[in-house]
C-alpha cells in the first residue's frame, strides 16, 4: 500500500506539498491528508468505520505513566475504539512508569515488533521525539494526543499528525473565569502534572497571557508538579496552605488530582476558594456537599477528554491504511460545568451510581467505566 521505492524527486515533491498544505510528507504516508491544524468541535468528530481499512494491522498505546483513574479510562477508551475494526489483530499497552527513558525503550521495543500504529502520550515531552522519530521513519503511523497545539518537533517528519484538544484554548477559558468571578483581583495557585509535560505547559501558555493582562491577579505558585497523583496534590497543597494565609482561587488540569488538594484545605481548616479544572465525578460531588459550607468554592470544568485518544487512534489507522482522514485535529473545549453561571446544564455533576474516579465526560457507556474502575 505504500511504496517504499519512491524517488528522491518524489519525496521532495511531497515536501514541498506538506509546505503548501495539509500533506504528509514522509514517503509511507505520502499524499494523505490528516488536516493537522484543523479546529472544530466534539459533534465535527468522525467514525472509526470509515478508517479500518482491509490490511491486517497492530496498534499500540505508549503512555508515559500510567498510575492514575484518567490513564485507565483512556486506556479503556483506545481498547474501545480498536475493537470497532476487525482487522487490528492485536493492540498492545506500554507503561514508562514516569521515566522517559523506559517510555524510549518502549516505542524502540513496539518498532522492533513492527507494531503499524503507535498513538502516545509523551510525558517526558521533547525527550521521547527521538524515538517518535524513529517510530516514523521505520513507517510507523506516530499521533501525540492531548499534548496541546505547541508540542515539539514537524508533523509528517517525527510524527503524522498531532491530536489534542487547544490546551492554550483551556487555559485562557480557566483564566477568564477566573478573573471573572474574582472580580480581577485575587492570589491564585496553578497545579500542574508530571515534570516537564507538554500538557501543563501548554496550558500555561494560556493562563499567563490572560493573567498579565490583569494585574489584580497574582499567581503565587504555578504550575506547580503533582504527577497527577492525588496523593502528591495533598501534601504539595498543605505546604502551600502554610506558606500563603490568602489563596482565592486554585487551577488544576487534572479534577481527580484537585480532590487531594481539597483534602488538604478541609484538612487544615480553611475555607475553599474559586476552583477552575477538568470534570470529575467525586469533584462534582464534593462540590455539591460542600457549597453551602465554602460559599467561595465556585467549581468550572472543562472536559477531561478521555476521548482525545480515539481520534489519535484514528488518525493512525486511516495513514496505516492509506486513507486521509481530515476530521479536526484540534478540538474546542467550552465550559462543561459552571456553578457560577445560573444555567441548570452546567451546574457540576455527580453520579452515585459511578465511582468517585469517574470521568462522566467519556464516551465509555456506563457499565464499562463501573467495571474498569471497580478493578
Amino acid at each position: 500500500m505504500f511504496d517504499k521505492a519512491l524517488t528522491a524527486t518524489a519525496v521532495g515533491a511531497a515536501m514541498l506539498l506538506l509546505g503548501a498544505g495539509n500533506l504528509v510528507a514522509e514517503p509511507q504516508f505520502v499524499g494523505l491528508d490528516m488536516a493537522p491544524t484543523k479546529v472544530g468541535t466534539i459533534s465535527d468528530m468522525a467514525n472509526m468505520a470509515d478508517f479500518c481499512g482491509t490490511k491486517p494491522i497492530k496498534v499500540a498505546l505508549s503512555d508515559g505513566w500510567g498510575g492514575n483513574g484518567w490513564r485507565k479510562i483512556v486506556r479503556a477508551e483506545f481498547e474501545d475504539e480498536a475493537a470497532k475494526c476487525p482487522n487490528i489483530t492485536e493492540v498492545r499497552y506500554t507503561d514508562g512508569q514516569g521515566n522517559p527513558q523506559k517510555q524510549i525503550a518502549d516505542i524502540q521495543g513496539l518498532i522492533a515488533q513492527k507494531f503499524d500504529v503507535i498513538v502516545t502520550y509523551p510525558d517526558g515531552g521533547e525527550a521521547i521525539l527521538k524515538a517518535m522519530n524513529q517510530a516514523t521513519q521505520a513507517g510507523i503511523a506516530v499521533v501525540p494526543y492531548a499534548v496541546g497545539e505547541s508540542f515539539p518537533g514537524t508533523p509528517g517528519e517525527d510524527y503524522l499528525v498531532v491530536t489534542t484538544e487547544s490546551v492554550v484554548g483551556v487555559g485562557t477559558t480557566l483564566a477568564d473565569w477566573t478573573v471573572k468571578n474574582l472580580n480581577g483581583k485575587g492570589n491564585v495557585i496553578v497545579l500542574g502534572g508530571t515534570p516537564g509535560n507538554p500538557t501543563s505547559a501548554a496550558m500555561a501558555e494560556g493562563w499567563k497571557a490572560v493573567f498579565a493582562q490583569n494585574p489584580g491577579i497574582t499567581v503565587l505558585e504555578g504550575p506547580v508538579d503533582t504527577n497527577w497523583d492525588p496523593a502528591e496534590a495533598q501534601r504539595v497543597m498543605a505546604g502551600m496552605l502554610a506558606k500563603y494565609p490568602q489563596i482565592d482561587a486554585v487551577m488544576s488540569d487534572y479534577g481527580q488530582g484537585s480532590m487531594g488538594a481539597l483534602r488538604a484545605f478541609v484538612a487544615a481548616g480553611r475555607q475553599i476558594p474559586l476552583w477552575p479544572s477538568q470534570d470529575a465525578n467525586e469533584l462534582g460531588c464534593f462540590w455539591k456537599a460542600n457549597k453551602d459550607a465554602n460559599p467561595n468554592f465556585k467549581l468550572a470544568a472543562v472536559t477531561a477528554r478521555t476521548w482525545m485518544v480515539r481520534v489519535a487512534l484514528r488518525k493512525a489507522v486511516a495513514a496505516a491504511q492509506g486513507l486521509s482522514n481530515t476530521e479536526p485535529s484540534i478540538i474546542q473545549l467550552p465550559l462543561a460545568e459552571d456553578s457560577a453561571s445560573g444555567d441548570p446544564a452546567l451546574e457540576p455533576k455527580c453520579s452515585d451510581k459511578l465511582p468517585p474516579d469517574a470521568i462522566l465526560s467519556s464516551m465509555l457507556p456506563e457499565d464499562k467505566l463501573v467495571e474498569l474502575l471497580a478493578k
